[in-house]
C-alpha cells in the first residue's frame, strides 16, 4: 500500500446557511469515519485562509498566494490505497465536489532518513 496527498481546492460555502453549512461538515465527518473504518484515513485537516509565501533565492516573503478562491488549497487528507487509480476512486467519494471543488491525489514518496 502507499500514502496519497489529496489536496482540496475551492469547494465554495460562503453561500451557505447554518442548517447547510452544518449538514456540509456532517458529510465531511462521515466520509472521513467511513475511510478510517476502511483503514484508509492516515490523517489530515483544515487549513486556515492566511499565507505566507516564501520565494527564490532572495527568499522574498509575501501575502499570498493570491489565487483564485476556487485554486486556494482548503484543507488536505492523507489515505492509503494500493495504486493511483484506487486513489483516485477513494476521492471520487468525496463531499467537495457538491459545492464543486476540486481534489488533486498526490503520491507521497517516503524519504528514508
Amino acid at each position: 500500500m502507499k500514502d496519497y496527498l489529496f489536496l482540496f481546492r475551492g469547494g465554495d460555502r460562503s453561500g451557505l446557511s447554518p442548517e447547510e453549512l452544518q449538514k456540509n461538515m456532517e458529510k465531511w465527518g462521515d466520509w472521513i469515519k467511513g475511510l478510517a473504518t476502511a483503514g484508509k484515513f492516515k490523517g489530515g485537516e483544515p487549513l486556515g485562509a492566511e499565507s505566507k509565501v516564501v520565494k527564490g533565492k532572495k527568499k522574498v516573503v509575501t501575502d499570498g498566494p493570491f489565487a483564485e478562491s476556487k485554486e486556494m488549497v482548503g484543507g488536505y487528507l492523507i489515505v492509503t490505497a494500493k495504486d493511483i487509480n484506487e486513489a483516485t476512486e477513494i476521492a471520487k467519494t468525496c463531499p467537495i465536489y457538491e459545492l464543486d471543488g476540486i481534489t488533486e491525489v498526490r503520491e507521497i514518496h517516503h524519504m528514508d532518513m
